[in-house]
């Protein structure tokens, strides 16, 4: 760590209360709501194009919105959604496409109240499932409002009793049936997932980095794809924890967090495996693109920095990066073997630091200065006039 003088995920403190109360923390998507979300526009891609087969063969732009919903369910399973947001933000882009469709492309289609009607009410639907209420609420909003202004600029596509009937169906369905469904689904998920969330930095622990990582290795070893597990020391944590207090410590595992989130991005799982160890299980790299991104993300050399006032605190990471060979029969196993990689690498270092010190010490070991050597030094300091010191100035 050096210090020179001159966030987004939940504060430690509150994951914690969390974790403690035996539910995961309020910003925070369970592993398997997030891997769940594609099949949502997927669905809408599937069905938007068995309507633009069999019902309206004469309007070839509905194929436009096959490719856009197909490619909004590939962003979902490129990037997961790990907050509510991110999910809320998905279902926002379906209800815009919802919008296009019903106003700009064709008569024929029906208007909001038409066969495409189905883009609102999924995506209210399956949302409600995986939100919680406030987030479920503000879509199904949005929806309603989509429908209303769809209504406006197309009067003659449906009457109003035509809307009331949809609308009804997308206040009844999403925020009575849906989230009460959704919220006995999550139950379930939020207890099992709990217990593998570390407290103070809401990323994954032990538990949760052998469930989810050995998931991990068992998909890529069924579809022969690599895979990669990167084991960081940062134990300068601990360091800033004792110098700038737990305020700055808390902001610096912040920042430590959000930059392994993003290294993980594409279905990768981060875990905190110690009070100063963190573990990234990357999926579908080798171990060459594996260091690339790790370069890019947290730079090369590797560093997490943090503005704190009045210095900038650079923390630098040591970490040890392997792939998984066909041998190995769980991401835990890897894990051990890179953990005592590391702690080899920092005896290694400190006992090269040891030996340098000693060095140092040795050849600038001070010596005893008596009357008769101070007598010599001043002889020789009479003798010997350094060439660069100045001339006295005389002043007639």
């Amino acid at each position: 760590m050096s210090v020179t003088s001159p966030s987004s995920l939940p504060a430690g403190a509150a994951a914690s209360a969390a974790v403690a109360a035996g539910s995961a923390p309020v910003q925070w998507i369970s592993h398997t709501v997030r891997h769940l979300e594609r099949w949502v526009a997927w669905s809408i891609a599937v069905y938007t194009a068995w309507l633009a087969v069999f019902a309206f063969p004469g309007v070839p732009a509905v194929w436009l919105f096959v490719l856009y919903a197909g490619l909004l369910g590939k962003w979902a399973e490129a990037r997961p959604a790990r907050r509510p947001s991110e999910l809320s933000w998905r279902a926002v882009a379906l209800i815009a496409g919802a919008y296009v469709l019903h106003t700009h492309i064709s008569p024929g289609i029906g208007g909001p109240t038409g066969p495409f009607f189905f883009w609102l009410s999924i995506t209210c639907v399956f949302y409600a499932f995986m939100l919680k209420p406030v987030w479920v609420a503000g879509v199904v909003a949005i929806a309603l409002l989509e429908l209303g202004v769809s209504f406006v600029q197309t009067p003659a596509l449906a009457s109003f009793s035509e809307i009331m009937v949809h609308g009804g169906f997308l206040c009844i369905f999403p925020l009575l049936l849906a989230m009460r469904f959704g919220a006995e689904m999550r139950a379930a998920d939020e207890t099992l997932e709990s217990g593998r969330i570390d407290a103070g930095s809401s990323l994954y622990n032990l538990a949760g980095l052998a469930a989810h990582g050995d998931a991990l290795l068992a998909t890529c070893r069924r579809d022969d794809r690599p895979l990669c597990v990167a084991v960081f020391d940062c134990s300068d944590l601990l360091e800033v924890r004792e110098i700038y207090g737990s305020r700055i410590a808390r902001k610096l595992m912040e920042r430590t967090v959000v930059k392994l989130n993003k290294l993980c991005v594409k279905q990768g799982v981060a875990a905190r495996t110690g009070p100063a160890e963190f573990t990234v299980v990357l999926p579908g790299v080798g171990r060459e693109k594996a260091l690339a991104a790790i370069a890019r993300v947290l730079g090369s050399p590797t560093r997490i920095e943090l503005d704190a006032g009045d210095s900038e605190i650079v923390m630098v990471p040591g970490f040890v990066v392997e792939a998984a060979g066909p041998d190995v029969s769980c991401v835990a196993q890897i894990q051990q073997e890179l953990r005592r990689d590391l702690a080899q690498m920092e005896q290694s270092e400190q006992r090269r630091c040891r030996y340098l010190q000693r060095e140092r010490e040795s050849h600038s070991r001070p010596m005893g200065i008596g009357p008769s050597a101070r007598e010599a030094a001043g002889a020789s300091a009479s003798r010997y006039v350094a060439s660069t010191m100045p001339a006295p100035l005389v002043i007639n």
